[in-house]
């Protein structure tokens, strides 16, 4: 029956499945397992893509996708970036401002907001907490601050059009030793998204498995 099927096209079939070689391939439903690592929140979890971002940050990345990970104790933002070319692997976590509060002196937290083209900016770690265990450096200097734009939509199978897109300013701190980062993202109406960053080798990326 096999052979049958073989020549005259008949029996049901699948699409071939993608081969997933780095965090920019990851669609929704795809599964990582992570190898051992300082970040406490990613250690040895499986974690599952359950929603995506896509980026456009001006002369910097364009379609760069952020995929949002469920499966351990808090949601991972994952991607890749060219921060830090030896570790291009990036994975974050979104912060509330009580957070903040706690890790960092606001005395230098605010003048990032109120000085934007200040990319002078030092802001110094004053306190670690468990929860952000591996996501935070020392200190940081203030690299970028410029107009970004946000998509749920997939950039990365045709071009989008502007109303797809939503604008934000965009400002990136990076620890000295280039490991870690601070992104914050300011909509209209003054939302105010805060990740904090770690940069990592793309091999504590175990295996994929494709939805």
């Amino acid at each position: 029956m096999g052979f049958i099927k073989s020549i005259f096209g008949g029996g049901d079939k699948s699409p071939p499945v993608q081969k997933i070689e780095s965090p920019s391939d990851l669609k929704l439903g795809d599964i990582v397992k992570m190898e051992f690592a300082d970040q406490a929140a990613i250690s040895a979890q499986t974690l599952k893509v359950v929603e995506q971002y896509f980026y456009d940050i001006s002369a910097v990345e364009s379609c760069k996708s952020v995929s949002i990970m469920e499966g351990g104790e808090q949601r991972i933002y994952m991607s890749t970036s060219e921060v830090n070319a030896e570790l291009p692997l990036e994975v974050a976590i979104a912060i509330l401002p009580d957070t903040v509060d706690k890790i960092f002196n606001l005395k230098q937290f605010t003048p990032i907001f109120d000085e934007p083209d200040n990319t002078d900016h030092r802001l110094n770690l004053k306190s670690k907490i468990d929860e952000v265990q591996g996501f935070v450096g020392q200190s940081y200097y203030q690299e970028r601050t410029n107009e970004a734009y946000r998509s749920t939509k997939d950039c990365r199978k045709s071009s989008l059009n502007d109303s797809d897109w939503t604008a934000f300013d965009y400002k990136l701190l990076v620890s000295d030793d280039r490991r870690h980062a601070i992104r914050i993202e300011v909509f209209d109406g003054g939302r105010t998204d805060v990740y904090l960053i770690a940069y990592l080798a793309l091999h504590k990326v175990e295996d994929y498995w494709s939805a």
